[in-house]
This record gives C-alpha cells, sequence and structure tokens, in this order.
C-alpha cells in the first residue's frame, strides 16, 4: 500500500480501498483524481455514466474535472477494474467488475438486466488453447426491448 493511500485509509470506504489496492497492484499510483472516481463509483452502485460520477463529485464539492473522469475511466476500464457498457443512446455506462459480467440491455430505454451462469466457460477453455491468452473475464451483452417498452410499442404510446 502506498504512504499516499495509508494516510487517506481511515477516511476512506473499505471497498474503496481494496479497489484502489488493486490499482496499486497494476502498477499504478493512486492520486486524488482517482480516488474520487472510485468513490464515486461505488457511492454510485450498479451502472453509471461519467456524467454522473460528474455530477456526484460536484454534490460533494470535490471535482477532477472532465477530462481526468474520463481519462481514469479508460485506465479503469483497461486494467479491468470497470467494464464499459455500450449505450444504446451513444453514452456509454461503467460498472465495477469482478471480471466476469453478463447483461441484457434495452435499445429503447437503456435499461439494464444482469444475469447469471452464462454458460461460456468452455468457449474460454477452447479460446486459451487456441489463442495462448490466459483469459481473465469476459463481458456478455445482449440488447433487445424490454417488456415496458414492448407493451409502450404495442399500445402505440
Amino acid at each position: 500500500m502506498s504512504r499516499f493511500l495509508k494516510r487517506r485509509q481511515e477516511t476512506l470506504p473499505a471497498d474503496v480501498t481494496v479497489l484502489a489496492e488493486r490499482v496499486i497492484d497494476a502498477g499504478y499510483k493512486v492520486t486524488e483524481p482517482r480516488l474520487s472516481v472510485l468513490e464515486a463509483a461505488t457511492a454510485h452502485g450498479g451502472a453509471f455514466t461519467a456524467a454522473d460520477l460528474e455530477r456526484w463529485l460536484a454534490e460533494n464539492e470535490r471535482s477532477p474535472g472532465e477530462a481526468s473522469i474520463f481519462r481514469t475511466l479508460k485506465l479503469f476500464t483497461d486494467i479491468g477494474l470497470m467494464q464499459r457498457i455500450h449505450g444504446v443512446d451513444e453514452c456509454h455506462r461503467y460498472t465495477l467488475t469482478s471480471g466476469h459480467a453478463h447483461r441484457v440491455v434495452c435499445t429503447v430505454c437503456g435499461r439494464l438486466v444482469e444475469f447469471v451462469d452464462c454458460g461460456i466457460e468452455q468457449l474460454a477453455t477452447k479460446l486459451e488453447q487456441a489463442t495462448g491468452f490466459a483469459i481473465q473475464g469476459h463481458l456478455l451483452e445482449f440488447f433487445g426491448r424490454c417488456p415496458a417498452c414492448r407493451t409502450a410499442a404495442m399500445s402505440g404510446v
């Protein structure tokens, strides 16, 4: 654990400290802007946009700036701390991840439902054998219309 993180540890939620240690384990420094993004992401829960984080940070009188937020989200996505969800409205959302995620996304309202047991483990094993990669996680997304949007479309709303 870095000296910076040790000094801040008492003021941070435990889940933020654990995530910050993962940043260090990936070979990166933990900075104030990165901690702020981690705090905002854990406070938000579920899927969030960069604008959601920016709003939360502004409300809590901490804003590293839009560019820092986007750079931090990219870094966290690159190191596997977060996953980027492809938004139907050209606006990506993010979620904290364990490296294994499955979801169905409504193409109309953007509603997101996560599910378990994707049955993809055999494919991952075959991919490892064929490519030599050590698969660390995956993201499986399906797109369609949720029940509410299908009902609204049928009723002409």
